[in-house]
C-alpha cells in the first residue's frame, strides 16, 4: 500500500518542486493544496494521510492554523514544516505540534537541501507506518504478571565523549520482552505503573540488571550508568537505602551511578528534593538534571542543587544548526554549565547537521541520540561503544 503525502504550499513553483522530489521516492502518492483551507478539506476527505508537508506562511489559513486543525483528525499524520519568511518560528511550531500530539515532526528552513528534504520525508513516512503500540491494550494485570515473570529488562543507550571518541556512559531504559508482541517500549506501562504505585518494582528490576552489567561485563567496566527516577522514588527513603546496598554488594563505586531527575521534579517541592539529593551526593552518587531547557529553572535554583550533570533537552538540540535563537540559548547554557563545572550531555541527536554543529562549537559536550546509537540490549552493547564507528554507520 503506498504512502500518502499531502503538500500545502501557496507558491505553484515551490509546490511543483516539492511534489517532484516526493515522487522520486518509492511507493508514494502525492496530493497538493494551494493553501491551508484546501489542505484541511483534502485531509478530511482522504482515507489515509501519512505525511503533511506545509509552508507556514500562506494566505487564508496559514500553516500554523492548519496544524491546529489537523490535530483534531482521528488519525493524525506526521508533519514536515517549511518556512522561508519566518524560519525563527519553525522550532516554536514544532514544539506546538508536539504538544498537540502529532506522532512525528520535522522542520526545514527554505531554501531546502534536496537530500535533507528527501531524508526527512522518508523518516517521517517510516514513522507513520509504525503500528500503534500494542501495550496500550494490555490489561494492568498482565503488566504485573510480566513483572512477576521477569519479562522486563534494561536496554542501554550510549552517551559519547567527543574527546575520548567513545561511550563513557549508558542510560538504562525499561523494555518489556513480551511473549506475544516482542519488545515493547515504556510509553504506556511506565505511567500506568507510576499511577498504580508499583513503579518501584520495575525500577528495582532495571537497576539490578544494569548494575550486573557494570559489575560483570568487561565492555562496561569503565562506564557510568544513568538511571531515571520518578517523583515517587525521589521521596522513597527505603529505595535509596536498597540502592546503596545493591551498589556496595557488587563492589561498584557510587560515582559511576548517575541518578536523573527532571526540572519539574526538582522544583515542585524544593525543600524535600534538596534533602534527598544532598543525601545522595553525600553517599557519592552523581546527579543529573534531565530535560534541561524545557522548564523555568533560574540561575539561583540551579546553583542550589548539588548536580554533577545537565542533560540538554532534545527540543533545544533538534535543528540547532539552522536555529539562531536556539544557538544563542545554548551558548548561554553551555557557559553557565562550564562555570558550575557540570558535565553536559546533548540528547536527542538525530541528524548529521546538528552533530557537525555541536562537534565544531562545543568539543566538551557529550552526545546521545539515535544518530549515534539506538537503545540496545546488553548483549549488543559492546558493538555500539565506539563513537567514530557509530557516526559512520548513521
Amino acid at each position: 500500500m503506498p504512502s500518502h503525502i499531502l503538500i500545502a504550499e501557496d507558491s505553484s513553483s515551490q509546490r511543483s518542486m516539492l511534489t517532484a522530489l516526493c515522487q522520486q521516492l518509492p511507493d508514494v502518492e502525492v496530493h497538493e493544496a494551494s493553501d491551508g483551507r484546501w489542505a484541511l478539506q483534502a485531509a478530511r476527505q482522504m482515507a489515509q494521510v501519512d505525511l503533511v508537508i506545509t509552508d507556514l506562511n500562506m494566505p487564508g489559513m496559514d500553516g500554523i492554523e492548519l496544524i491546529e486543525q489537523l490535530s483534531r483528525l482521528v488519525q493524525m499524520p506526521t508533519l514536515l514544516l517549511l518556512s522561508g519568511h519566518v524560519p525563527e518560528l519553525l522550532s516554536g511550531c514544532m514544539r506546538a505540534a508536539e504538544e498537540l500530539g502529532f506522532p512525528a515532526i520535522a522542520y526545514l528552513a527554505k531554501p531546502i537541501d534536496v537530500d535533507v528534504f528527501q531524508g526527512e520525508v522518508q523518516r517521517l513516512l517510516l514513522a507513520a507506518r509504525r503500528p500503534a503500540s500494542p501495550e496500550r491494550a494490555i490489561p494492568l494485570a498482565e503488566i504485573f504478571s510480566g513483572l512477576a515473570q521477569n519479562q522486563f529488562c534494561a536496554f542501554f543507550q550510549p552517551i559519547y565523549s567527543q574527546t575520548e571518541h567513545r561511550a563513557v556512559q549508558v542510560e538504562a531504559l525499561a523494555r518489556w520482552q513480551h511473549p506475544t508482541y516482542g519488545v515493547i517500549g515504556p510509553g504506556s506501562f511506565i505511567n500506568r505503573l507510576e499511577h498504580e504505585g508499583f513503579i518501584v518494582l520495575l525500577t528495582r528490576r532495571i537497576v539490578q540488571t544494569s548494575l550486573d552489567l557494570l559489575a560483570r561485563d568487561p565492555c562496561a567496566s569503565d562506564l557510568r550508568l544513568s538511571i531515571n527516577l520518578s517523583r515517587s522514588l525521589l521521596e522513597d527513603a527505603d529505595f535509596f537505602d536498597w540502592l546503596v546496598r545493591e551498589v556496595e554488594s557488587r563492589g561498584l563505586q557510587p560515582n559511576r551511578i548517575v541518578l536523573e531527575i527532571t526540572e519539574t521534579m526538582a522544583f515542585s517541592d524544593l525543600g524535600h528534593t534538596l534533602v534527598t539529593l544532598l543525601r545522595l551526593r553525600m553517599r557519592g552518587f552523581e546527579l543529573s538534571l534531565d530535560d534541561f531547557g524545557t522548564g523555568h529553572t533560574n540561575l539561583e535554583q540551579l546553583k542550589e542543587l548539588p548536580l554533577t550533570e545537565l542533560k540538554l533537552d532534545r527540543s533545544l538540540i533538534r535543528g540547532i544548526h539552522h536555529a539562531p535563537r536556539s544557538q544563542s540559548i545554548l551558548d548561554g547554557i553551555i557557559r553557565i554549565g562550564r562555570e558550575l563545572k557540570l558535565r553536559m550531555v546533548a540528547e536527542g541527536l538525530d541528524n548529521r547537521h546538528d552533530l557537525a554543529y555541536l562537534q565544531h562549537r562545543y568539543p566538551d559536550l557529550e552526545l546521545q541520540g539515535f544518530l549515534l546509537s539506538v537503545p540496545v540490549a546488553a548483549d549488543e552493547l559492546s558493538r555500539h561503544l565506539g563513537m567514530d564507528d557509530n557516526s559512520a554507520q548513521a
